[in-house]
């Protein structure tokens, strides 16, 4: 059906009142940690300075008087820490890993100086996440790079990894879901309650909220935040959990590869059930490049990625067409009494035979006529009058899809930092219908004809430190999918020229092509499937605002965040769809208190041109 939607949600929360003063942010990551001496007794005012060991980014803070300190906003990535204190050594820790929406703990010891002396260490091993509440895994760039996985390297595929998951499952025709996002369920809750974002954009489909809009390329992804449990305020929207995607950023050396995978029939195991014959030919051709780096050195960062996944395939299935003497109205040896509707009684009692159990040529109806002469032949063996599965029909898939991401880090000040990012997606889809000529639907279950999609995602986000210990984030994010199928037929109006059946097509360009025909016990004919033509605009928009406050022992955060999202779409898919449609279930030429109505029965109906039911949808 059509829909115009609009749906807005805001939220406010102030987060309050931390004992131990860790908080990290969505999109960033806190370091934070106690300084003691020798005897265990509390450093004041020791100096710590982070270094991005990437980027160059330096960050500093001062310890209070009971030797905490607290780093919040800093970008996920590989850290030097150093701790400086009069009368002590300094410490370096190096390699401590920094990811969004996590806290790390780095406690320091600190020794009396004997001249000038430091203490080095290697924190690159992460211990036991103990700051925080939620339930959260990461995902890392090898792991999406490095396990194996399904074909088009889906990183949703890898959820499975994470406490709590079900296998991840396929949802819907690839036309409605060009990026191929997969259905997940985690903790018994509801595919609908997964909350998806990339770096802070709402990555929503609001027609199929239980898919993500936009999935980017395997190589562009540096880690993947899942949180499954104990939500911060902040992460609402959310019964099952909440990913948050992060693409690569550039660094302070230049850095890229290109990728290729491929996987073609000839070099597949072949099926059990196609011994003796090949395998249908198919071809998966996925293949890109990433590139990033300075642009400013210590300032300014760029990174971008472009990958094509092309498919190839032969798709094939069996279908029931009708046999010969079915297609011309010869019942004679069916076994079923094929009776005469315009005899006997308004009630179906009555009613007489055909003669011969025949239905004459001039009975049979013109449009019915001129669809079965775009039908398909049988070319399967089968009983002269049984026409089950007499039709074996191939024919050439294809898809193409683009997924570019382009981001830009900036950091002006040693207190402020900004990123931007920008996702496309295009799509084109064939997928032929398995009738041919007659239409019907597809070989594979997909959109028959061709589908094209769009798939946008931008996104843009800083953060300043207004004094050591008041710090402001906010992001933006904008999400738009344009989509649309059309069947082969879409630009004719072959229900009123080619049939001469009024009212079958509307004045729009979409209401084009034929009819539905569904006989009993056949496979459908003409546009089979109602949900196709469609075409959808949909957009969502989000922003959030936070503000980090630390006032001696206690980290406060209190934020806001407005999500918007609209539906407009064209898709009339109640009944029988734009063209009209006919349902032919055999009750016409059966009698009634005799034997049921079978698939013959519902084959003279379609011959006579008497549905038993009909309709068209509009909008």
């Amino acid at each position: 059906m059509g829909a115009r939607k609009l749906a807005c949600c805001f939220s406010l929360a102030a987060v309050a009142f931390f004992a131990v003063p860790a908080r990290a942010q969505v999109l960033y990551g806190s370091v934070t940690g106690n300084i003691v001496d020798g005897t265990g007794a509390a450093v004041p005012n020791a100096k710590v300075e982070a270094v991005n060991t990437a980027t160059g980014i330096v960050r500093n803070t001062v310890a209070d008087d009971h030797g905490t300190y607290l780093m919040n906003d800093l970008q996920p990535g590989a850290y030097k820490l150093t701790i400086q204190a009069t009368s002590f050594s300094t410490v370096v820790e190096q390699g401590v890993r920094v990811d969004a929406n996590g806290v790390r703990r780095i406690d320091v010891k600190m020794q009396i100086a004997q001249v000038s002396q430091s203490v080095v260490v290697d924190a690159s091993v992460a211990i036991l996440q103990a700051d925080r509440a939620d339930v959260s895994s990461q995902i890392d760039s090898a792991q999406i790079s490095q396990l194996p996985e399904p074909a088009t390297r889906n990183f949703q595929s890898l959820l499975i990894l994470v406490p709590g998951y079900a296998p991840p499952a396929a949802s819907h025709s690839e036309a409605g879901n060009p990026q191929g996002a997969l259905a997940t369920n985690v903790n018994g809750a509801s595919y609908n309650n997964n909350n998806t974002k990339i770096e802070g954009t709402a990555d929503l489909y609001p027609w199929l909220p239980e898919t993500a809009a936009y999935i980017p390329a395997a190589e562009a992804i540096q880690t993947v935040n899942v949180v499954t449990a104990s939500f911060d305020a902040e992460q609402g929207m959310a019964g099952g959990s909440v990913v948050n995607v992060f693409i690569k950023s550039g660094t302070n050396q230049f850095h890229g590869g290109l990728w290729e995978y491929n996987q073609i029939s000839a070099l597949k195991a072949r099926n059990y059930f196609y011994y003796g014959r090949d395998n249908p030919k198919s071809i998966l051709n996925q293949f890109g490049g990433n590139v990033g780096g300075p642009i400013i050195r210590n300032k300014l960062f760029f990174f971008g990625d472009w990958e094509v996944t092309d498919k190839r395939a032969n798709v094939s299935a069996f279908q029931t067409v009708a046999t010969a003497p079915l297609r011309r109205g010869d019942f004679s040896n069916t076994g079923t009494i094929i009776y005469d509707p315009n005899t006997g009684k308004a009630d179906g009692t009555g009613r007489q035979p055909f003669p011969g159990n025949q239905i004459p040529s001039s009975r049979i109806a013109f449009a019915s006529a001129k669809m079965i002469s775009l039908r398909p032949e049988p070319n399967q063996a089968s009983a002269a009058f049984s026409p089950a599965k007499d039709y074996f029909g191939s024919g050439s898939y294809s898809s193409t899809h683009h997924n570019i991401d382009t981001k830009v880090n900036y950091n002006p000040t040693d207190k402020s930092s900004v990123f931007a990012r920008y996702s496309v997606s295009p799509s084109n889809i064939f997928d032929p219908p398995g009738l041919g000529a007659a239409g019907g639907n597809t070989l594979d279950g997909g959109q028959p004809g061709t589908a094209t999609g769009l798939v946008q995602s931008a996104g843009i986000g800083g953060t300043y430190t207004v004094t050591p210990t008041l710090l402001l984030d906010g992001s933006f994010g904008y999400t738009r999918l344009r989509l649309g199928a059309q069947n082969v037929d879409i630009k004719q109006n072959y229900g009123l020229t080619t049939l001469n059946i009024p009212g079958t097509n509307g004045p729009y360009s979409l209401d084009g092509g034929y009819p539905n025909f569904g006989v009993s016990g056949f496979s459908s004919f003409g546009n089979a499937n109602v949900s196709n033509p469609f075409l959808f605009r949909d957009n969502v928009y989000v922003a959030a605002v936070n503000l980090g406050w630390v006032r001696g022992p206690h980290s406060m955060r209190f934020g806001a965040e407005y999500l918007h999202f609209g539906i407009n779409h064209f898709q009339p898919q109640t009944s029988f769809g734009p063209r009209g449609g006919f349902s032919f279930t055999g009750g016409v030429t059966a009698l009634k208190g005799g034997s049921a109505p079978n698939l013959n029965n519902a084959w003279a109906d379609f011959l006579l041109g008497l549905p038993q039911r009909e309709g068209i949808s509009t909008q």
